[in-house]
């Protein structure tokens, strides 16, 4: 596979950032001055006094989707995995059997995943393999949902744990390894097509999301002092697959800091950090090597590396709104915002893309499931369709959870036996089905199957 050349200098990624911002400044404010709510009305009447400042928000407005309203759970005939009523599910994986009956085994330890469709009707569910050697496999769907292929897009890298899909149409897998790297893939394609894009940096990859009207792409890092990363992309590039994507070889990129934990500090204080703060974001240092290594570098000198600690980063995924909701006290309404789940200290943030606020909006502490359980390590995440925040758990508990913002969170369903964890959440377009795995298991007659895969049909009502 190839690897493409890293970043520009940082002089050349700056003025190509300045020079666009200030172009998207002088649309935004129509070439010209804006003119104050508060100066005297030109039909004479008295001027209002100056209004008060509103009051800055303490929290995002967030609300759930349908799936938060849904019942209790019953007993299903696969492998007695609990599910809501009205709601089915089947296996359509398991580790070293062919799904489509071809000569390719479904992979072991399968992990995070996605769903892209084609003109056809159907859609392929592809899923990252936790293994050394690791990879990508890839499950063909009808427009039916019928199997009709299964097949390989990426290979020979090592413990391809999440990643994330494009918007146009490829999937990124992350090797969760010190030196690991990035590859992006063709869904529709095979794996010698798959490219390495180290200009996404050299770390603990866990998971990637893109948000493309800010050609921003933000990634998670799977470590005890891990950090959330940005790569501004400089310019569009023509993607695998013909599409007009960001290009991923040449951009900037940073790592987040809360207001006040910056240099390696951490919100310890659940309180806290479960209110609104202000973020920035600081170049990363030497993005050509390891970050591990770099940030050691930098503490033996007794200096605090850049960027707020986010223990075990892990699933990311962003939610975008279009009925204008406010943030009180920001400029901007709120058009997306990324989710991200920390499994070192199981919490979920929320950051407004737009206005750089973060909060916490799901912790042990504060929620719990509806049955009193704590969550035992938070994982893949996704956002359905219709808005469900739904999160993985690791661990013996091994549920796919429901994650109401700031409330009660809901079980979606649960797979008895623990000894593995849940993942690879993904929905198909129109929220009617959603994929996961669970990573070892189920456990036969005390042998496991190193890895299934499940399609969980939703009613038409809770899409």
């Amino acid at each position: 596979m190839t690897q493409p050349p890293l970043i520009k200098s940082r002089r050349d990624v700056l003025r190509a950032m300045f020079l666009g911002a200030a172009a998207a400044g002088l649309a935004a404010c129509g070439g010209g001055s804006s003119r104050s709510s508060n100066t005297t009305p030109d039909n004479g009447d008295t001027p209002q006094p100056p209004q008060p400042p509103v009051p800055a928000a303490t929290e995002l407005p967030l609300s759930p989707g349908p799936l938060a309203n849904i019942g209790d759970l019953f007993t299903s005939d696969v492998d007695d995995i609990l599910i809501p009523e009205g709601f089915t599910i089947r296996r359509v994986a398991r580790a070293g059997f062919s799904p489509s009956l071809n000569f390719t085994l479904w992979h072991s330890n399968p992990d995070g995943g996605a769903v892209f469709h084609s003109d056809d009707g159907g859609w392929v569910y592809v899923s990252n393999s936790e293994s050394t050697p690791g990879g990508v496999g890839a499950l063909r769907f009808d427009a039916n949902g019928s199997i009709t292929d299964n097949y390989r897009i990426l290979k020979d890298t090592r413990n391809n744990c999440a990643g994330g899909a494009t918007p146009w149409q490829t999937w990124l897998s992350c090797e969760e390894v010190r030196d690991g790297l990035v590859y992006e893939c063709d869904p529709f394609g095979d794996a010698d097509s798959a490219v390495a894009r180290p200009a996404l940096g050299i770390f603990n990859h866990e998971a990637v999301a893109v948000d493309l009207p800010t050609r921003t792409v933000y990634l998670t890092e799977d470590a005890g002092d891990g950090r959330l990363y940005r790569y501004t992309a400089l310019g569009d590039a023509p993607s695998m697959n013909g599409r007009q994507g960001l290009n991923l070889n040449n951009g900037l990129l940073e790592v987040l800091e809360i207001e006040g934990f910056e240099n390696g500090g951490y919100q310890d204080a659940l309180s806290d950090a479960r209110q609104l703060h202000k973020v920035k974001w600081v170049e990363v240092q030497s993005p050509e090597r390891p970050q591990a290594d770099v940030r050691a570098d930098i503490a033996s000198t007794g200096a605090g590396a850049p960027g707020t600690v986010f223990k075990g980063g892990e699933g990311i995924w962003i939610q975008s709104f279009t009925d204008g909701r406010t943030v009180a006290g920001s400029s901007h309404p709120l058009r997306a915002v990324v989710f991200f789940a920390c499994k070192g200290d199981n919490r979920v943030y929320a950051l407004d893309i737009d206005n750089d606020l973060i909060e916490v909006v799901f912790d042990n502490e504060q929620l719990t499931a509806v049955d009193e359980t704590p969550y035992d390590d938070v994982d893949n995440l996704v956002v359905s369709p219709a808005g469900d925040v739904i999160v993985a758990e690791d661990g013996d508990a091994m549920r796919l959870m429901v994650m109401v913002p700031n409330a009660n969170a809901k079980i979606l369903l649960q797979v008895p036996g623990g000894k593995s964890e849940l993942t690879g959440p993904a929905f198909t377009a129109d929220g009617s089905r959603l994929y996961f795995s669970s990573q070892r298991g189920p456990v036969n007659f005390g042998i496991p199957w190193f890895g299934t895969t499940y399609e969980l049909t939703i009613p038409e009502n809770f899409r």
